[in-house]
């Protein structure tokens, strides 16, 4: 398995690719390469689906805000306005790229090793703590939303019906999540402090993730090329 840090330089390098690109086509293509690694993991389908829900709904933003819809009223002809779509498409089509390769390296990396490549790695503490900690509050919430959902559900309500009926049911789950999130922030804090989290630069991490030489080599080779990708932009 890869060091998290390795495959995660890969998410840079996409999104520095598809600003740099203007053509649909090599947009389209690097998509397609996006979507084949994120659909070559285990289980695709939910991070298809996932995929779906962000692009679809954005797709049709662009059109409705893009399109220019009042000159149609006008009698200006369909396929004149084409050509203004352009820039929307090259816009869905970069974030439809970036969205399936970071949807790819979180199906390729487990969180545990996220959080502990993040603390062994040379960042300080807190920054890696900063960096972490909206992985961490995520597994949390799911948690404590389905012990919500089971003390909501004792009650009378129905969780697990249409969701039309259980977007009427949203306030009664989250504001007693909201509460149980907000008052653990002085327990984390002080159970940091406690343990003097900060006083170190360096702390142990006990079975860190270790990256071969060769990803070492590949991390190198790929910023630099990050950092020609951004030179061109100048350049250009």
């Amino acid at each position: 398995m890869l060091h998290p840090l390795t495959s995660f330089v890969l998410i840079p390098l996409v999104v520095t690719i598809s600003l740099r690109l203007d053509d649909t086509l090599l947009l389209a293509l690097l998509q397609g390469v996006s979507l084949a690694w994120m659909l070559s993991r285990s289980l695709w389908i939910r991070r298809l689906r996932q995929w779906c829900l962000v692009l679809g709904p954005l797709a049709v933003g662009l059109v409705l805000v893009h399109m220019r819809w009042s000159e149609l009223w006008r009698g200006v002809p369909f396929e004149e306005l084409l050509p203004g779509l352009v820039p929307s498409i090259h816009l869905w089509l970069r974030i439809g790229s970036v969205l399936a390769c970071a949807l790819w390296w979180l199906a390729t990396t487990p969180t545990q090793r996220i959080v502990k490549a993040m603390f062994a790695s040379r960042l300080p503490p807190g920054m890696a703590y900063l960096l972490v900690s909206p992985l961490l509050l995520a597994e949390q919430l799911k948690t404590r939303l389905a012990v919500v959902q089971e003390a909501q559900a004792a009650r009378g309500l129905d969780t697990h019906g249409p969701w039309y009926q259980r977007s009427t049911q949203l306030l009664s789950l989250a504001f007693p999540l909201l509460l149980w999130t907000l008052s653990e922030v002085n327990d984390r804090a002080a159970a940091l402090e406690t343990r003097a989290f900060r006083r170190y630069t360096r702390r142990t991490t006990l079975d860190s993730p270790v990256a071969a030489p060769w990803e070492r080599w590949f991390v190198r080779t790929t910023l630099v090329v990050i950092l020609l990708i951004l030179g061109s932009f100048v350049w250009h």
